[in-house]
């Protein structure tokens, strides 16, 4: 079914998908569960910084906080039910009403906690308030009232519970509404649902909503995400007398362990968020020389081919090695956000064997022997060293300057290609393994055993001799001044890995990988 389009500029600048930060520790204690217990501890978070707000006066004060957006300099209250544009000016606005988006009929209009819950409680235009009624969500079918963000009607089959009605908001609200109606179903689990008006309420399940409900939020909250507004409103909410948030804003993750595919996968808190920025430098390389020779090899040139290292016999003293993801396609990055490294662009892994191609801000580590450990000394692409990759705390990754740091020893083994890169004398004692975090996409260590992240592994850079003696196939390529012509889908590499189309190079060496991507040629252009 076609909705109308919301054309409001500032509504369309407001959209893009952020994410919203909560102070640090707030959500500390839901760290490894999952399901019900999860659900439980969400709600054991919130009521301990719930303040009750006095619903009326307090409820529009309130909303100066968090329902106010601007248009051309001027203020206007924020309805998710309408277009319409209501100046901000003192007192109530009187032709809008304080909406329930979780109608208080449902549990007998009782002027509870939820009753005066500012996270359910909106501003909203009076004729869209009256016509959505006390209708539950749910996908229209058949529409008797619409006002271009609030659509009211027939359910379509499979929603409504049972209710001859329901509402619909704009795709752009829908994620919006689906947060709220997860933080509202599990902080208020124990009320007492009127019977009759129980459309998406399962008061017999621990899961409190029903599976049409919980199937449909769930799929709202992925296909809009967490916008600006939203990040707004929830700090808004925690700046006003609630003084409180909307996990499911903070952690748009954990409806899944919840209601969705990772029900019994633990849940991890770290990557949820984007972080505060840390305020000190990440340590790097003292500029002076240390008084004792650096003991690890000087790194060599890149090339553009790197191989997976398939067991122990592929860790090779002095190679250097970028690290992957197992499943998804990406390499770590010398880009660091907090206490970890965030990953590259996706990568082309070529028969499941090796890589022809690295983005320019690959971390290259140059792989020395320590005892039965190793160090992983990190370069960027071209070479400049930025220290050693090291981890003393579990989910926190520090650049070192010296080997003999805390934390800048690995245990390093790999199997079937996948690479177990453990900090602390074993997966469980001391910092953990590193891991990639695809939900929130960073490599950084976790204690083992963790099977919710994805293993890495180790793709190790192909030497010089190992290119030349490649087939030296050239009748397939051919160099016209500073020019290389190869054949159509082949690939041209400098040696920082970087791909150029082979017209107007600079003097120097590149690497030409054939369509069949089982030779290459080095060219030299003089």
């Amino acid at each position: 079914m076609l909705r109308k389009v919301i054309a409001t500029t500032t509504l369309m600048t407001l959209m893009a998908t952020a994410s919203a930060v909560a102070p640090k520790g707030y959500y500390d204690s839901l760290e490894g569960l999952s399901g019900t217990a999860l659900k439980q501890a969400i709600k054991k978070v919130v009521k301990s910084h719930y303040k009750k707000v006095s619903y009326g006066d307090g409820t529009w004060t309130a909303f100066r906080f968090t329902d106010i957006k601007v248009v051309n300099g001027q203020q206007f209250w924020y309805d998710m039910y309408s277009n319409e544009n209501v100046p901000v000016t003192s007192g109530k606005p009187a032709t809008m009403n304080i909406e329930h988006s979780v109608a208080n009929s449902w549990w007998g209009g009782t002027k509870n906690e939820a009753y005066c819950d500012i996270v359910h409680l909106n501003p909203s235009d009076q004729k869209a308030n009256s016509s959505k009624s006390n209708y539950p969500l749910g996908k229209v079918g058949t529409i008797t009232y619409e006002n271009g963000v609030t659509f009211v009607g027939k359910p379509a089959a499979g929603y409504g519970g049972g209710s001859n009605y329901v509402y619909e908001p704009a795709d752009i609200y829908k994620g919006d509404f689906a947060r709220v109606f997860m933080y509202m179903f599990t902080v208020y689990d124990d009320i007492s649902w009127q019977t009759g008006k129980d459309w998406m309420v399962d008061k017999n399940s621990d899961l409190t909503l029903k599976p049409w409900a919980y199937k449909m939020l769930l799929e709202w909250s992925k296909n809009d995400p967490v916008s600006e507004k939203e990040v707004k409103r929830n700090d808004g909410i925690e700046a006003c007398e609630q003084n409180g948030r909307n996990p499911f804003v903070d952690l748009p993750a954990l409806a899944e362990y919840i209601w969705g595919s990772k029900i019994g996968q633990p849940f991890h808190v770290d990557g949820a968020v984007t972080p505060t920025p840390d305020p000190t430098p990440d340590p790097t390389p003292d500029p002076t020389p240390d008084p004792t020779p650096d003991p690890t090899p000087t790194p060599t040139p890149l090339v553009g081919r790197w191989y997976l290292a398939a067991s122990d016999a592929d860790l090779i003293n002095g190679a250097q090695y970028v690290i992957a993801s197992s499943k998804t396609p990406v390499l770590m990055s010398i880009d660091k956000q907090g206490d970890y490294y965030k990953p590259t662009d996706k990568v082309e892994v070529i028969e499941g064997k090796y890589i022809d191609a690295v983005p320019e801000n690959t971390a290259v580590f140059l792989l020395a022997k320590e005892g039965d450990k190793y160090t992983l000394k990190m370069h960027d692409t071209k070479g400049n060293a930025k220290g050693y990759l090291s981890s003393a705390v579990v989910k926190k990754m520090t650049l070192e300057s010296s080997s003999t740091t805390a934390g800048a020893t690995v245990g390093i083994s790999i199997s079937n290609g996948v690479a177990s890169i453990v900090y602390g004398s074993s997966a469980t004692q001391g910092a953990g393994a590193l891991y990639y975090n695809s939900d929130y996409p960073r490599f950084t260590t976790y204690a083992a055993p963790f099977t919710a992240q994805e293993t890495v592994q180790l793709y190790r850079q192909a030497s010089q001799s190992e290119v030349e003696s490649i087939d030296d196939d050239s009748d397939l390529v051919e160099v016209w001044g500073n020019n290389i012509l190869a054949p159509e889908g082949a690939v041209i590499l400098d040696l920082s890995g970087r791909r150029v189309n082979g017209e107007n190079l600079n003097k120097g060496i590149y690497i030409v990988s054939k369509p069949s991507f089982h030779k290459s040629v080095k060219v030299y252009i003089k």
